[in-house]
């Protein structure tokens, strides 16, 4: 056996602006031959929850959250459901951290690497040596000592990638406050037994009783409301400069992935990415799964959350337009949001049907 070289053959989809759950959902596919519509475990594990919290020693003042995107809680709430471990490991050295990946394909268990900054990746072109976002994940397939590198599959391209050992030492050495730490790559073991349909039957209902019927008054329907309620008086309580850095941070967090406007970054160009909090993915989804399987519920559910991209798109563009100094429309944003709020409680009906 050739012990500086391993490769482990698997079939790899592309599904773009999923990255911590592609190589995962690889790994369900690959064991299960389910083959499963765009987003699936990204949307059931982390979109349709919503957090209202007033964190006044924070930099930022409100936390105001219509979906949880953190990684580590994404595959504590999906786990049990799919049916797989997993632990994450962060070293305090690049060299350790590559061991412990080596040591896993060694024994023919591919690996999650990341967060990482795409800044270093050169097979991602415009972004290479461009911008950093350092909130990106690759599975790790292989590695090749002599030409010093890993093999990798990537959500956003179908063919197999191959990163030298100093990219991959630059990229893994970000960090993203709250969400992962530098050198950080997490081992995977998939035990899943149960279909897509199952698995989403279980992780909605979850999600439907969380919404519905909040344990905390900040969480949920609950908080949605009281966020609402407190909306317009915002700026006058917390003052311009606060209330400008929580709608930054709102419509960042509504783009397909995390990111400012092109707009607010001062480029003028159109924007890659749409700012509709991801309820246009899953209502994509759930047309989807709804005709494959003849839910009718979830196809109302999909088109209710259909009409909620429309008003989160709305929400976006004021938001946009203000904080470019272009126009100020910011009081509508509580009526919008009104409707929001609305047509997810009837999705929410529908899917508990």
């Amino acid at each position: 056996m050739d012990n500086t070289k391993k490769m482990i053959e698997i079939k790899h989809h592309k599904d773009d602006y999923e990255c911590m759950w592609n190589g995962i959902e690889d790994l369900y596919m690959d064991k299960t031959g389910e083959i499963l519509p765009e987003n699936l475990f990204f949307l059931l594990s982390g979109f349709g929850s919503f957090c209202y919290m007033k964190t006044e020693k924070s930099e930022l003042k409100r936390m105001i959250a219509l979906g949880d995107g953190r990684t580590k809680k994404m595959y504590e709430f999906l786990a049990p459901i799919v049916g797989f471990d997993y632990r994450h490991y962060s070293y305090g050295t690049f060299d350790k951290a590559l061991r412990k990946a080596k040591l896993e394909i060694d024994r023919n268990h591919p690996v999650v690497l990341g967060a990482l900054d795409m800044f270093h990746l050169p097979y991602l072109e415009k972004l290479y040596h461009r911008e950093h976002i350092p909130f990106h994940y690759i599975l790790m397939v292989g590695y090749d000592e002599e030409q010093a590198c890993i093999y990798l599959h990537d959500c956003g391209r179908r063919e197999l990638q191959t990163l030298s050992y100093d990219e991959l030492s630059k990229a893994m050495d970000c960090s993203y406050p709250g969400l992962s730490k530098a050198n950080t790559i997490c081992t995977v073991r998939m035990n899943a037994e149960k279909d897509k349909y199952q698995i989403a039957q279980e992780a909605l209902a979850l999600k439907r009783e969380s919404f519905l019927n909040p344990p905390r008054g900040f969480l949920g329907y609950r908080g949605f409301e009281k966020f609402i309620a407190d909306l317009p008086a915002l700026r006058l309580t917390l003052g311009k400069e606060e209330y400008d850095k929580i709608l930054l941070n709102m419509v960042t967090f509504f783009g397909t992935v995390p990111t400012l406007p092109n707009v607010l970054k001062g480029v003028n160009e159109p924007d890659e990415v749409v700012f509709k909090g991801s309820f246009d993915k899953m209502s994509k989804m759930l047309r989807c799964m709804g005709e494959e399987y003849g839910n009718s519920q979830w196809l109302e559910a999909a088109n209710y959350f259909f009409h909620a991209s429309i008003v989160v798109e709305k929400i976006s563009l004021i938001i946009i337009a203000y904080l470019a100094d272009e126009r100020d429309e910011t009081e509508q944003l509580a009526n919008l949001f009104s409707d929001v709020l609305s047509l997810m409680k009837q999705a929410y009906h529908k899917l508990g049907l």
